[in-house]
């Protein structure tokens, strides 16, 4: 198996997020969604990179050494209370999907949030057929919590998002 390790992320970093950031928004049906607005934005983020801002913790997914991908612990102000935080993952190659990375990186992530960060609270929502990471939740011990319908926007219209949590009481009964 490979060496999995959450690092801040670099400057350097900017060109392979800001390619993959560009590649999904064409997917999508958004060319344009991606401009010097947004590269900004993400400059900033990386910058900021490796610890908890108030708002988010960015890390860089390290596999074998490259940079594979990135997970991200938001806690929006005015949008979750203290102590909840909503989990992101994006591995950037399709090839690096399905091998447990993703499994490793986010348990590296609620180990930090629930040990160092305050956590009572995680959660997480992914698209209901994103069958994926919906097996990755229930192996990291989220229960799910029920569906938010025509939650996310999309080309084809709103699409409905699966909602999972793990409480602290859950992630200490799995250690």
């Amino acid at each position: 198996m490979s060496e999995v390790r959450l690092v801040p992320l670099r400057e350097a970093d900017v060109r392979v997020m800001a390619r993959v950031r560009e590649d999904e928004a064409a997917a999508m049906g958004y060319p344009d969604a991606f401009g010097p607005t947004e590269l900004a934005e993400l400059r900033d983020r990386i910058a900021r990179s490796g610890e908890f801002d108030g708002t988010e913790i960015l890390l860089g997914i390290q596999v074998d050494g490259r940079l594979a991908g990135e997970v991200q612990a938001r806690q929006p102000r005015m949008g979750l209370p203290p102590g909840v935080f909503e989990l992101g993952i994006d591995l950037f190659d399709e090839a690096d999907r399905g091998h447990g990375m993703g499994v490793i990186a986010l348990s590296l992530l609620l180990k930090r949030l629930f040990e160092d960060e305050g956590a009572h609270r995680v959660q997480l929502t992914t698209d209901v057929d994103n069958a994926a990471m919906r097996r990755t939740s229930d192996r990291l011990g989220f229960v799910f919590e029920g569906v938010m319908r025509s939650f996310m926007p999309s080309v084809d219209g709103p699409r409905d998002y699966a909602i999972y949590a793990i409480t602290r009481d859950d992630w200490e009964a799995r250690r």
